[in-house]
Parts: C-alpha cells; sequence; structure tokens
C-alpha cells in the first residue's frame, strides 16, 4: 500500500498542491479584489462564505476528476493490474484513499480561509470555531466517500458497456445513472426503508452549543439528530459496493 500511495503522490503531488493553493486564493484573496475593483453592494464577508461553499462544492468535482484521470491512467496500461501482486481491492482503493486525501486537504484550506476570516458572522471563541470547521470536514468526507463510490461505479458500467456496445457506451452509462437517480429513491419510499433505517436516534442538538453563533439570518446550520442504523446500513452499502465493484473491474479487465 505505501508503494501504491507513492506512486500515486509522484502522479497527482501537483494536483494536491494546486488545490491548496486554489482553495486560499478563492476564498481569501478573491473577495478582497471583488470588493475593491468591482462595483458590488454585498460586504467582502458575505462574498467570502458564498465563495467558500462554492469551493467545497467545486471539490467534490475536483476529487471527481483526479480520482477519473487515475483510473484511466493504469487502465491504458492493463498490464500494471494483469502482473500486478496486489489484489484490485488494493490497487483501487490505494487510489481511492489518494483521492479521498487531496479532497480533504484541499477543504480543510477552503474552510480555514473562509471560517477563520469570518468574523463578522462567526462570533465564538477559536475552540468554537475549529468545531465549525470539524463539522464540515466530517460532512464532506462523508459527501467524497459517496462520490466515489457513485463513480467507481459509473465507470465500471462503462467499462463493461464498451467490451459489449463500444462507443454507444457513454450514452448508456449516462442513462443507467438518470434512472438510478430517478428511481432509488421511490424503490426506498415503497420499501419503507426510511421506518427501518430511522432506529436509535441519537440527538446531537448539543452540539449547537459549541458552534459559533452565526450573525446573519442568510445562513442557518440546523443540527438535529442522527440514527445509528441508518449511518451502520450506509457505510456496510458503501463497503459492499466498494468490494462487488472491485471483483467486477477485475473481471473487465482480465477479460
Amino acid at each position: 500500500m505505501k508503494g501504491l500511495l507513492l506512486k500515486e503522490w509522484a502522479l497527482y503531488k501537483t494536483w494536491l498542491f494546486g488545490s491548496a493553493v486554489m482553495g486560499i486564493g478563492v476564498v481569501l484573496i478573491l473577495p478582497i479584489i471583488l470588493e475593491r475593483y468591482l462595483i458590488t453592494s454585498a460586504p467582502i464577508q458575505e462574498i467570502r462564505i458564498v465563495l467558500m461553499f462554492l469551493m467545497l462544492g467545486f471539490s467534490s468535482i475536483n476529487i471527481l476528476i483526479q480520482f477519473n484521470s487515475s483510473l484511466n491512467h493504469d487502465n491504458r496500461k492493463k498490464d500494471m493490474w494483469l502482473h500486478n501482486p496486489h489484489s484490485m481491492h488494493t490497487l483501487i482503493g490505494a487510489k481511492f484513499l489518494f483521492s479521498l486525501v487531496i479532497y480533504f486537504v484541499g477543504n480543510v484550506f477552503i474552510t480555514t480561509a473562509g471560517i477563520y476570516f469570518l468574523s463578522d458572522l462567526f462570533v465564538g471563541s477559536f475552540a468554537k470555531l475549529f468545531n465549525l470547521q470539524l463539522l464540515l470536514l466530517v460532512i464532506m468526507l462523508f459527501v467524497g466517500v459517496l462520490v466515489n463510490i457513485v463513480w467507481l461505479f459509473l465507470w465500471t458500467i462503462y467499462l463493461e458497456g464498451k467490451y459489449w456496445i463500444g462507443k454507444f457506451s457513454l450514452i448508456t452509462t449516462v442513462a443507467i445513472f438518470f434512472l438510478i437517480v430517478s428511481y432509488l429513491p421511490q424503490l426506498f419510499s415503497f420499501l419503507s426503508l426510511d421506518k427501518v433505517l430511522n432506529q436509535g436516534e441519537i440527538s446531537i442538538k448539543f452540539i449547537a452549543d459549541y458552534l459559533p453563533t452565526i450573525t446573519t439570518s442568510n445562513f442557518n446550520l440546523e443540527v438535529d439528530s442522527i440514527y445509528i442504523v441508518e449511518e451502520l446500513f450506509n457505510w456496510i452499502i458503501f463497503v459492499l459496493l466498494f468490494w462487488a465493484i472491485c471483483k467486477w473491474v477485475e473481471r473487465v479487465v482480465t477479460r
């Protein structure tokens, strides 16, 4: 695993540095330029918080592009997979992990450049600001895992489709994606999974006492409850999907 991660580092370390620099530049420096050279009634603090959340959204796109680039790099040289002593789970797992590291580091710089320079919007001690940053990072890490799993699934469908239908694989993959997005919520509703998953409720409203006070009504962070069964279900599904997709990729590559 160490060697595989070092390989990813050699190939994509500039991606890591670029994510950090872009996060600082857009959230910390760009609002100053916009306020100074553009006519706008919005104060710099509000510009900065909007850019922070835009950059957090962009970081999810960034992780997709990097993860896809890493997968395609090895897919173009299938001998690296066919004659490698490591399992496909390890080979893809290293890419998955390194992508999450880039994503996490980038988000650290984005939230740092935003939260700690929003003194007019977030009022509280350094500890409370740190708690807010940590909460956002945990939420974004969950999003990053979900995004990578979904992308790996779609990428594998695309590879399988290329074997059977060639150039039409891309169209088929996009169609399958929209079908899943459209009908999966209906399936969950039909099976009444909400009743099953919403068990083991733990109220986390107390976390609000450890977060800074928000002075603007345009931004509200509500902390309610989590459900143990739902969280366990999500992570079990993630692990099973990753295991099954890696076995599928191995089958496609060896074929």
